[in-house]
Protein backbone atom coordinates (compact mmCIF):
# COMPACT_ATOMS: atom_id res chain seq x y z
CA UNK A 1 0.00 0.00 0.00
CA UNK A 2 2.63 1.97 0.95
CA UNK A 3 4.96 1.46 -1.96
CA UNK A 4 1.56 2.15 -4.28
CA UNK A 5 0.83 5.72 -2.41
CA UNK A 6 4.46 6.86 -3.06
CA UNK A 7 4.46 5.43 -6.69
CA UNK A 8 1.35 7.91 -6.79
CA UNK A 9 3.27 10.75 -5.72
CA UNK A 10 5.65 10.12 -7.73
CA UNK A 11 3.72 10.36 -10.85
CA UNK A 12 1.86 13.46 -9.47
CA UNK A 13 5.20 15.30 -8.89
CA UNK A 14 6.48 14.15 -12.31
CA UNK A 15 3.47 16.21 -14.06
CA UNK A 16 3.62 18.81 -11.72
CA UNK A 17 7.70 19.63 -11.91
CA UNK A 18 7.08 18.80 -16.18
CA UNK A 19 4.69 21.79 -16.60
CA UNK A 20 6.75 24.13 -14.54
CA UNK A 21 9.95 23.34 -16.67
CA UNK A 22 8.46 23.60 -19.59
CA UNK A 23 6.27 26.65 -19.53
CA UNK A 24 6.35 27.71 -16.01
CA UNK A 25 8.26 31.41 -17.80
CA UNK A 26 5.04 31.47 -19.79
CA UNK A 27 3.12 31.79 -16.49
CA UNK A 28 5.30 34.30 -14.91
CA UNK A 29 4.95 36.31 -17.91
CA UNK A 30 1.30 36.29 -18.27
CA UNK A 31 0.61 36.85 -14.35
CA UNK A 32 3.46 40.13 -14.80
CA UNK A 33 1.90 41.39 -17.81
CA UNK A 34 -2.16 41.03 -15.91
CA UNK A 35 -0.25 43.20 -13.11
CA UNK A 36 0.26 45.60 -15.05
CA UNK A 37 -2.64 45.70 -16.88
CA UNK A 38 -4.59 46.28 -13.96
CA UNK A 39 -2.59 49.92 -13.61
CA UNK A 40 -2.89 50.41 -17.26
CA UNK A 41 -4.65 54.02 -17.22
CA UNK A 42 -2.31 55.13 -14.48
CA UNK A 43 0.63 53.73 -16.49
CA UNK A 44 -0.48 55.20 -19.33
CA UNK A 45 -0.80 58.98 -17.91
CA UNK A 46 2.21 58.56 -15.79
CA UNK A 47 4.41 57.84 -19.00
CA UNK A 48 2.56 60.34 -20.83
CA UNK A 49 2.23 63.34 -18.88
CA UNK A 50 0.48 65.48 -21.82
CA UNK A 51 -2.77 63.30 -21.23
CA UNK A 52 -3.41 64.72 -17.68
CA UNK A 53 -5.77 66.97 -17.60
CA UNK A 54 -6.51 70.51 -15.28
CA UNK A 55 -10.10 70.09 -13.92
CA UNK A 56 -12.30 73.05 -14.64
CA UNK A 57 -15.79 72.33 -13.30
CA UNK A 58 -18.59 73.74 -14.88
CA UNK A 59 -16.60 75.04 -17.63
CA UNK A 60 -16.88 71.56 -19.59
CA UNK A 61 -17.73 71.16 -23.52
CA UNK A 62 -20.48 70.13 -25.46
CA UNK A 63 -20.05 66.44 -27.04
CA UNK A 64 -20.55 68.59 -30.63
CA UNK A 65 -17.73 70.84 -29.85
CA UNK A 66 -15.62 68.08 -28.77
CA UNK A 67 -16.43 66.33 -32.14
CA UNK A 68 -15.91 69.23 -34.15
CA UNK A 69 -12.15 69.65 -32.25
CA UNK A 70 -11.40 66.04 -33.64
CA UNK A 71 -12.78 66.60 -37.27
CA UNK A 72 -10.92 69.50 -37.09
CA UNK A 73 -7.89 67.84 -36.63
CA UNK A 74 -8.56 64.78 -38.85
CA UNK A 75 -10.87 66.32 -41.41
CA UNK A 76 -9.85 63.40 -43.87
CA UNK A 77 -10.87 60.82 -41.82
CA UNK A 78 -14.71 59.68 -42.78
CA UNK A 79 -16.98 57.19 -41.01
CA UNK A 80 -17.99 56.41 -37.86
CA UNK A 81 -16.26 58.07 -34.81
CA UNK A 82 -17.13 57.18 -30.98
CA UNK A 83 -16.58 59.59 -28.70
CA UNK A 84 -15.77 58.19 -24.84
CA UNK A 85 -16.53 60.52 -22.25
CA UNK A 86 -13.83 61.23 -19.17
CA UNK A 87 -13.67 58.61 -16.43
CA UNK A 88 -12.90 61.69 -14.21
CA UNK A 89 -12.29 65.11 -13.49
CA UNK A 90 -8.77 65.02 -14.60
CA UNK A 91 -8.91 62.77 -17.47
CA UNK A 92 -9.26 63.49 -21.42
CA UNK A 93 -12.36 61.78 -23.59
CA UNK A 94 -11.29 60.02 -26.06
CA UNK A 95 -12.34 59.60 -30.04
CA UNK A 96 -11.60 56.15 -31.16
CA UNK A 97 -11.51 55.64 -35.46
CA UNK A 98 -11.50 52.13 -36.07
CA UNK A 99 -10.10 51.92 -39.48
CA UNK A 100 -7.03 54.25 -39.85
CA UNK A 101 -5.20 53.88 -42.70
CA UNK A 102 -2.06 53.63 -41.37
CA UNK A 103 -2.73 50.71 -39.51
CA UNK A 104 -5.07 49.10 -42.06
CA UNK A 105 -2.94 46.02 -42.12
CA UNK A 106 -2.61 45.26 -38.16
CA UNK A 107 -5.98 43.37 -36.96
CA UNK A 108 -7.00 45.67 -34.46
CA UNK A 109 -4.78 49.37 -34.26
CA UNK A 110 -7.74 52.05 -33.94
CA UNK A 111 -6.94 56.07 -34.22
CA UNK A 112 -7.36 57.09 -29.84
CA UNK A 113 -7.85 60.63 -29.97
CA UNK A 114 -7.07 62.30 -26.58
CA UNK A 115 -9.00 65.71 -25.94
CA UNK A 116 -9.31 68.51 -23.59
CA UNK A 117 -12.75 68.29 -22.21
CA UNK A 118 -12.49 72.02 -21.20
CA UNK A 119 -10.93 73.07 -23.93
CA UNK A 120 -10.83 70.83 -26.50
CA UNK A 121 -7.42 70.95 -27.58
CA UNK A 122 -5.79 67.72 -29.20
CA UNK A 123 -3.61 66.35 -26.84
CA UNK A 124 -2.59 63.43 -28.56
CA UNK A 125 -2.83 60.92 -31.34
CA UNK A 126 -2.01 57.56 -30.90
CA UNK A 127 -2.51 53.91 -32.03
CA UNK A 128 -3.94 51.23 -30.10
CA UNK A 129 -1.43 48.70 -29.78
CA UNK A 130 1.59 51.04 -29.93
CA UNK A 131 1.51 52.81 -26.86
CA UNK A 132 2.80 50.85 -23.93
CA UNK A 133 -0.36 50.37 -21.68
CA UNK A 134 -2.07 48.66 -24.72
CA UNK A 135 1.45 46.84 -25.85
CA UNK A 136 1.67 44.70 -22.81
CA UNK A 137 -2.14 44.40 -22.95
CA UNK A 138 -1.96 42.36 -26.35
CA UNK A 139 1.43 40.53 -24.71
CA UNK A 140 -1.02 39.46 -21.59
CA UNK A 141 -3.98 38.78 -24.06
CA UNK A 142 -2.13 37.01 -27.08
CA UNK A 143 1.66 37.57 -26.86
CA UNK A 144 1.82 39.73 -30.14
CA UNK A 145 0.20 36.75 -31.86
CA UNK A 146 -3.01 37.80 -32.85
CA UNK A 147 -6.02 35.17 -32.86
CA UNK A 148 -3.03 32.17 -32.85
CA UNK A 149 -1.35 34.18 -29.55
CA UNK A 150 -4.95 33.99 -28.01
CA UNK A 151 -4.94 30.34 -28.13
CA UNK A 152 -1.83 30.00 -26.86
CA UNK A 153 -2.84 31.96 -24.07
CA UNK A 154 -5.55 29.90 -23.49
CA UNK A 155 -3.19 26.33 -23.80
CA UNK A 156 -1.09 27.96 -21.50
CA UNK A 157 -4.23 28.66 -18.93
CA UNK A 158 -4.71 24.84 -19.14
CA UNK A 159 -1.43 24.07 -18.41
CA UNK A 160 -1.58 26.48 -15.43
CA UNK A 161 -4.91 25.11 -14.21
CA UNK A 162 -3.11 21.53 -14.55
CA UNK A 163 -0.13 22.41 -12.66
CA UNK A 164 -2.03 24.25 -10.02
CA UNK A 165 -4.20 21.04 -9.40
CA UNK A 166 -1.22 18.44 -9.55
CA UNK A 167 -0.26 20.82 -7.08
CA UNK A 168 -2.76 20.54 -4.52
CA UNK A 169 -2.62 16.92 -4.75
CA UNK A 170 0.64 17.36 -3.77
CA UNK A 171 -0.05 19.31 -0.75
CA UNK A 172 -2.81 17.49 0.96
CA UNK A 173 -1.40 16.22 3.85
CA UNK A 174 -2.23 14.00 6.80
CA UNK A 175 -5.16 15.33 9.24
CA UNK A 176 -2.19 15.89 11.87
CA UNK A 177 -0.09 17.39 9.47
CA UNK A 178 -2.21 20.21 8.53
CA UNK A 179 -1.14 22.69 11.02
CA UNK A 180 2.38 22.47 10.06
CA UNK A 181 1.45 22.10 5.88
CA UNK A 182 -0.17 25.60 6.39
CA UNK A 183 2.85 27.24 8.04
CA UNK A 184 6.51 27.97 7.09
CA UNK A 185 8.71 26.15 9.91
CA UNK A 186 10.61 28.31 12.18
CA UNK A 187 14.45 28.52 12.48
CA UNK A 188 14.47 26.20 9.40
CA UNK A 189 17.39 25.83 7.01
CA UNK A 190 17.66 27.67 3.58
CA UNK A 191 16.14 24.62 2.11
CA UNK A 192 13.38 23.86 3.98
CA UNK A 193 12.44 27.15 4.32
CA UNK A 194 11.98 27.36 0.49
CA UNK A 195 9.71 24.41 -0.08
CA UNK A 196 7.76 26.01 2.94
CA UNK A 197 7.21 29.43 0.93
CA UNK A 198 6.24 27.22 -2.21
CA UNK A 199 3.72 25.21 -0.25
CA UNK A 200 2.61 28.31 1.40
CA UNK A 201 2.16 30.82 -1.22
CA UNK A 202 0.59 27.82 -3.37
CA UNK A 203 -2.45 26.82 -1.00
CA UNK A 204 -3.17 30.48 0.02
CA UNK A 205 -2.92 31.72 -3.57
CA UNK A 206 -4.74 28.66 -4.81
CA UNK A 207 -8.25 30.48 -4.86
CA UNK A 208 -7.12 33.61 -6.59
CA UNK A 209 -5.47 31.91 -9.05
CA UNK A 210 -8.25 29.58 -9.82
CA UNK A 211 -10.45 32.35 -10.08
CA UNK A 212 -8.28 34.35 -12.58
CA UNK A 213 -7.56 31.16 -14.75
CA UNK A 214 -11.03 30.20 -15.23
CA UNK A 215 -11.98 33.35 -16.12
CA UNK A 216 -8.77 33.61 -18.61
CA UNK A 217 -10.14 30.95 -20.37
CA UNK A 218 -13.33 32.05 -21.12
CA UNK A 219 -12.25 35.76 -22.46
CA UNK A 220 -9.60 33.32 -24.67
CA UNK A 221 -12.36 30.98 -25.42
CA UNK A 222 -15.46 33.00 -25.56
CA UNK A 223 -17.53 30.80 -27.20
CA UNK A 224 -17.63 27.90 -25.29
CA UNK A 225 -19.07 29.34 -22.21
CA UNK A 226 -21.62 31.43 -24.06
CA UNK A 227 -23.00 28.38 -26.23
CA UNK A 228 -22.89 26.56 -23.07
CA UNK A 229 -25.18 29.08 -20.93
CA UNK A 230 -27.29 29.80 -24.22
CA UNK A 231 -26.18 33.18 -24.27
CA UNK A 232 -24.46 33.16 -27.99
CA UNK A 233 -26.32 36.22 -28.86
CA UNK A 234 -25.52 37.65 -25.30
CA UNK A 235 -29.58 37.85 -24.72
CA UNK A 236 -29.35 41.57 -26.05
CA UNK A 237 -31.26 41.37 -29.50
CA UNK A 238 -34.59 40.75 -30.04
CA UNK A 239 -35.06 42.07 -33.32
CA UNK A 240 -32.30 42.46 -36.44
CA UNK A 241 -28.99 44.11 -35.44
CA UNK A 242 -29.13 47.49 -35.27
CA UNK A 243 -26.22 48.18 -36.92
CA UNK A 244 -27.19 46.86 -39.55
CA UNK A 245 -30.82 48.36 -39.87
CA UNK A 246 -30.86 51.79 -42.04
CA UNK A 247 -32.11 54.75 -40.86
CA UNK A 248 -35.62 56.37 -41.60
CA UNK A 249 -35.16 58.57 -45.03
CA UNK A 250 -34.11 62.56 -44.03
CA UNK A 251 -37.61 64.05 -42.76
CA UNK A 252 -35.22 67.25 -42.21
CA UNK A 253 -32.84 69.37 -43.40
CA UNK A 254 -30.90 69.67 -39.86
CA UNK A 255 -30.50 66.20 -38.67
CA UNK A 256 -29.80 65.32 -34.82
CA UNK A 257 -26.39 66.49 -33.46
CA UNK A 258 -24.46 64.09 -30.49
CA UNK A 259 -26.23 66.17 -27.69
CA UNK A 260 -29.55 65.87 -28.90
CA UNK A 261 -29.69 62.29 -29.72
CA UNK A 262 -27.67 61.55 -26.05
CA UNK A 263 -31.05 63.79 -24.49
CA UNK A 264 -33.06 61.44 -27.14
CA UNK A 265 -31.66 58.46 -25.73
CA UNK A 266 -31.46 59.38 -22.20
CA UNK A 267 -35.39 59.55 -21.96
CA UNK A 268 -34.89 55.69 -21.12
CA UNK A 269 -32.27 55.23 -18.77
CA UNK A 270 -32.28 58.58 -17.51
CA UNK A 271 -30.06 57.25 -14.33
CA UNK A 272 -27.88 55.67 -16.22
CA UNK A 273 -24.44 57.47 -17.07
CA UNK A 274 -23.44 58.42 -20.76
CA UNK A 275 -20.26 56.04 -20.95
CA UNK A 276 -20.31 57.01 -24.63
CA UNK A 277 -21.68 57.71 -28.58
CA UNK A 278 -21.04 56.75 -31.79
CA UNK A 279 -21.29 58.71 -34.58
CA UNK A 280 -23.37 57.34 -37.74
CA UNK A 281 -21.24 55.16 -40.05
CA UNK A 282 -22.53 56.35 -43.68
CA UNK A 283 -25.32 58.85 -44.23
CA UNK A 284 -28.23 56.26 -43.27
CA UNK A 285 -26.82 55.14 -40.19
CA UNK A 286 -27.59 55.75 -36.43
CA UNK A 287 -26.35 57.19 -33.39
CA UNK A 288 -25.36 55.02 -30.48
CA UNK A 289 -25.12 55.79 -27.46
CA UNK A 290 -23.97 53.50 -24.48
CA UNK A 291 -24.92 54.06 -21.16
CA UNK A 292 -23.51 51.95 -17.72
CA UNK A 293 -26.00 51.57 -15.31
CA UNK A 294 -25.58 52.23 -11.26
CA UNK A 295 -23.54 49.13 -10.28
CA UNK A 296 -22.00 47.91 -13.57
CA UNK A 297 -18.34 48.23 -14.06
CA UNK A 298 -18.67 48.81 -17.85
CA UNK A 299 -21.17 50.34 -20.77
CA UNK A 300 -23.35 47.49 -21.10
CA UNK A 301 -26.94 49.01 -22.29
CA UNK A 302 -27.10 51.08 -25.56
CA UNK A 303 -29.89 52.80 -27.42
CA UNK A 304 -30.15 53.45 -31.36
CA UNK A 305 -31.39 56.74 -32.18
CA UNK A 306 -32.24 57.81 -35.90
CA UNK A 307 -30.65 60.80 -36.82
CA UNK A 308 -33.71 62.58 -38.70
CA UNK A 309 -36.65 61.41 -37.47
CA UNK A 310 -35.23 61.32 -33.71
CA UNK A 311 -36.93 58.10 -33.24
CA UNK A 312 -35.24 55.18 -30.86
CA UNK A 313 -34.86 52.32 -33.59
CA UNK A 314 -33.97 50.09 -31.11
CA UNK A 315 -32.47 49.60 -27.34
CA UNK A 316 -30.36 47.10 -25.08
CA UNK A 317 -31.19 47.25 -21.77
CA UNK A 318 -28.85 45.49 -18.90
CA UNK A 319 -31.78 44.78 -16.63
CA UNK A 320 -33.44 42.34 -19.44
CA UNK A 321 -30.44 40.11 -19.51
CA UNK A 322 -30.86 36.47 -18.34
CA UNK A 323 -29.21 34.87 -15.75
CA UNK A 324 -26.86 33.14 -18.20
CA UNK A 325 -25.82 36.52 -19.56
CA UNK A 326 -25.09 38.63 -16.35
CA UNK A 327 -23.09 35.66 -15.41
CA UNK A 328 -21.08 35.98 -18.54
CA UNK A 329 -20.89 39.78 -18.19
CA UNK A 330 -19.46 39.65 -14.63
CA UNK A 331 -16.35 37.24 -15.78
CA UNK A 332 -13.97 40.44 -16.82
CA UNK A 333 -14.72 42.32 -13.81
CA UNK A 334 -14.14 39.07 -11.72
CA UNK A 335 -10.47 38.72 -13.82
CA UNK A 336 -9.17 41.81 -12.81
CA UNK A 337 -10.90 42.23 -9.63
CA UNK A 338 -13.12 45.53 -10.58
CA UNK A 339 -15.57 42.91 -8.90
CA UNK A 340 -14.45 43.84 -5.64
CA UNK A 341 -13.95 47.33 -5.62
CA UNK A 342 -10.62 48.39 -4.65
CA UNK A 343 -9.60 45.55 -2.53
CA UNK A 344 -10.19 43.32 -5.23
CA UNK A 345 -7.89 45.11 -7.68
CA UNK A 346 -5.20 44.82 -5.18
CA UNK A 347 -5.77 40.80 -4.92
CA UNK A 348 -5.49 40.94 -8.57
CA UNK A 349 -2.36 42.71 -8.82
CA UNK A 350 -0.74 41.23 -6.36
CA UNK A 351 -2.05 37.97 -7.92
CA UNK A 352 0.02 38.54 -10.70
CA UNK A 353 3.64 37.97 -8.72
CA UNK A 354 2.09 34.71 -7.31
CA UNK A 355 3.49 32.93 -10.10
CA UNK A 356 7.12 34.32 -9.86
CA UNK A 357 7.17 33.74 -6.37
CA UNK A 358 5.47 29.95 -6.79
CA UNK A 359 8.44 29.57 -10.49
CA UNK A 360 11.41 30.37 -8.39
CA UNK A 361 10.85 29.26 -5.39
CA UNK A 362 9.80 25.82 -7.17
CA UNK A 363 13.06 25.94 -9.28
CA UNK A 364 15.47 26.46 -6.30
CA UNK A 365 13.82 23.07 -4.85
CA UNK A 366 14.13 21.12 -7.72
CA UNK A 367 18.04 22.74 -7.85
CA UNK A 368 18.77 21.18 -4.27
CA UNK A 369 17.29 18.23 -4.44
CA UNK A 370 19.99 17.66 -7.78
CA UNK A 371 21.99 18.46 -5.39
CA UNK A 372 23.14 22.03 -6.69
CA UNK A 373 24.03 24.75 -4.08
CA UNK A 374 22.09 27.15 -4.88
CA UNK A 375 23.06 29.09 -1.84
CA UNK A 376 26.27 29.69 -3.13
CA UNK A 377 25.12 31.35 -6.29
CA UNK A 378 22.88 33.96 -3.96
CA UNK A 379 23.86 37.25 -3.16
CA UNK A 380 24.30 38.25 0.21
CA UNK A 381 22.08 41.00 1.77
CA UNK A 382 24.28 43.52 3.72
CA UNK A 383 24.05 43.51 7.13
CA UNK A 384 22.77 46.90 7.25
CA UNK A 385 19.87 45.54 5.30
CA UNK A 386 18.80 42.77 7.56
CA UNK A 387 19.35 45.19 10.75
CA UNK A 388 16.48 47.76 8.96
CA UNK A 389 14.07 44.74 8.46
CA UNK A 390 14.76 43.23 12.00
CA UNK A 391 14.35 46.78 13.50
CA UNK A 392 11.00 47.67 10.83
CA UNK A 393 9.47 43.99 11.53
CA UNK A 394 6.93 44.76 14.41
CA UNK A 395 5.11 48.05 12.27
CA UNK A 396 5.44 46.45 9.15
CA UNK A 397 3.59 43.30 10.36
CA UNK A 398 0.53 45.60 11.85
CA UNK A 399 0.30 47.19 8.45
CA UNK A 400 0.16 43.92 6.62
CA UNK A 401 -2.31 42.61 10.03
CA UNK A 402 -4.76 45.70 9.40
CA UNK A 403 -4.74 45.04 5.75
CA UNK A 404 -5.76 41.23 5.72
CA UNK A 405 -8.62 42.33 8.02
CA UNK A 406 -9.18 45.04 5.91
CA UNK A 407 -9.51 42.42 2.66
CA UNK A 408 -11.67 40.00 4.84
CA UNK A 409 -13.95 42.41 5.78
CA UNK A 410 -14.33 43.95 2.30
CA UNK A 411 -14.81 40.04 1.33
CA UNK A 412 -17.26 38.95 3.98
CA UNK A 413 -19.30 42.30 2.32
CA UNK A 414 -19.41 41.57 -0.69
CA UNK A 415 -20.10 37.61 -0.37
CA UNK A 416 -23.29 38.58 1.82
CA UNK A 417 -24.62 41.06 -0.92
CA UNK A 418 -23.97 38.43 -3.61
CA UNK A 419 -25.94 35.90 -1.35
CA UNK A 420 -29.09 38.34 -0.49
CA UNK A 421 -28.93 38.96 -3.85
CA UNK A 422 -29.31 35.43 -4.98
CA UNK A 423 -32.02 34.58 -1.96
CA UNK A 424 -34.23 37.82 -3.57
CA UNK A 425 -34.02 36.24 -7.00
CA UNK A 426 -34.69 33.09 -5.95
CA UNK A 427 -38.08 34.24 -3.81
CA UNK A 428 -38.70 36.31 -7.10
CA UNK A 429 -38.67 32.83 -8.91
CA UNK A 430 -40.47 31.14 -6.18
CA UNK A 431 -43.27 33.57 -6.74
CA UNK A 432 -43.29 33.17 -10.86
CA UNK A 433 -44.26 29.76 -10.07
CA UNK A 434 -46.74 29.75 -7.47
CA UNK A 435 -49.96 29.05 -9.00
CA UNK A 436 -52.34 32.02 -9.14
CA UNK A 437 -55.05 32.32 -6.24
CA UNK A 438 -58.56 31.69 -7.29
Amino acid sequence: MTTNRRRRRQHWLRIHSTLALSVGFLFVLTGFTGSLNLIGPELDRWLNPELTVIPRPGTELSPDQLMASVKSAHPRRFGAWRLQFPESSDSPAIAWYDKPVETSEEPYAPLMVAIDPYTGGILANRFWGHTFASWVYRLHSQWLLGGFGRTLVGLTGLALLASLVTGLRLWLPARHRLRQALTVKPRAGFKRRIFDLHRVAGIYGLPILMTAVLTGLHLAFPSLLTTVTGTSDFGHHEAPDAEETAASSAVSDSPLNLAQAILMARGLFPNAAVDGVTTPRASNGMYRVDFRRPGEHHALTAVWVDPYSGQIRQSRNSANFSRGQRFVDAIRPLHNGSLLGTTGRILAFLAGFLPLALYLTGMIHWLHKRRIDVVRYCPRLPPEWIGLWHRHWPELKGLMSAFARTAAMEIAHVVSVLFRRVRELWTERQHRRAPPQE
